[in-house]
């Protein structure tokens, strides 16, 4: 059974749910605290978890420094674990077993493509690749590395309205549609957070909840765009710069790095080995003065360059980067 044996009411009702859900996951309009906070309280009920202290941020990014600032101190056990995914799926853990026992196969993923949405899966890839990257630059500016898992673990508290669009509208269509009307109750209390919460960290003491954005551009294919202006952009000032659908990033370059860059020019460096991104460079300065030799680094993602001064006993790019990058650990 697929898709093509719905009724066309059945097939009418889809495209409204997809529109009625984007319109809820995607909003732009300004959260309302109370109804951000009673949204958040009922997911800690309806997962039997004590209820939390209740933060109210501008951005995702804000929740991120709010998050960092406990952790720079030491504070884990005033955050307290993780509501992960395997706690949240809870929520709709029965809705999902009783649909997974009385539909069909083929109807379900039938139905599963007919309410993915690409745009909201977009925004919620770009923007967390976007954090993870500039908060990787944070830790190792703090802490001398990039702490992957650290960000890793942060990511598995954060539920994203964005990420849940396509499933709720997808049980939304099948409680109508179907009659489950008793699955509701557990529909209303994500439909509660996807209206009234944006980005939201869920931790054993502390929830963490981002307003909404106030922009959201798009090209003509519906994807992420901003021409001279953010794709997204939050109250705060935080932004996401994408063009049709990729990121990308502009950031300043550390003075140092660019003075740099130039002096390697007028010296003309010559290049002595290279690996990945690392580029082992040697300048002679003159007859009678001794060679140097620098390791530049250029970052993958960002573009922005790093050097350092490394022994003229490496040969190597990669033995020079081992070197800097053990120094740095």
């Amino acid at each position: 059974m697929s898709a093509d044996y719905l009724t066309p009411e059945q097939r009418a009702f889809i495209s409204r749910c997809r529109e009625k859900w984007q319109h809820i996951g995607l909003s732009t309009e300004p959260i309302n605290q109370q109804q951000a906070t009673d949204a958040v309280r009922a997911i800690y009920t309806a997962l039997e978890l004590t209820e939390p202290e209740i933060i109210i941020v501008d951005s995702p990014n804000a929740g991120f420094e709010y998050i960092w600032n406990l952790l720079k101190v030491d504070s884990q056990t005033i955050l307290g674990d993780a509501i992960d995914s395997s706690h949240w799926s809870k929520i709709y853990s029965k809705l999902q077993s009783y649909l997974l026992t009385r539909l069909p196969v083929d109807l379900q993923t039938n139905l599963h493509s007919l309410f993915d949405n690409h745009l909201a899966k977009e925004y919620a890839k770009l923007l967390q690749e976007q954090l993870e990257i500039q908060w990787g630059d944070v830790l190792e500016e703090h802490v001398g590395k990039r702490n992957s898992q650290l960000i890793k673990n942060i990511f598995s508290s954060c539920r994203k309205p964005e990420t849940l669009i396509a499933g709720c509208s997808y049980f939304d269509f099948c409680i109508q549609s179907f009659n489950y009307q008793q699955f509701e109750n557990q529909l209303f209390i994500l439909e509660d957070f996807l209206k009234n919460c944006g980005w939201t960290f869920f931790f054993q003491n502390i929830a963490i909840i981002s307003n909404h954005c106030t922009t959201i551009n798009i090209d003509s294919n519906n994807h992420l765009h901003g021409e001279n202006t953010p794709a997204v952009a939050f109250t705060d000032g935080y932004s996401l710069n994408a063009h049709h659908g990729k990121i990308t990033l502009q950031r300043k370059r550390k003075l140092d790095d660019i003075a740099w860059v130039k002096l390697f020019e007028k010296m003309n460096a010559v290049e002595i080995d290279s690996w990945e991104e690392y580029k082992l460079l040697r300048v002679v300065e003159g007859i009678n003065v001794q060679p140097k030799q620098f390791l530049k680094v250029i970052n993958p993602h960002t573009g922005e360059v790093q050097v350092f001064r490394v022994s003229m006993r490496f040969i190597s790019a990669i033995e020079a980067a081992r070197w800097v990058n053990q120094r740095k650990t």
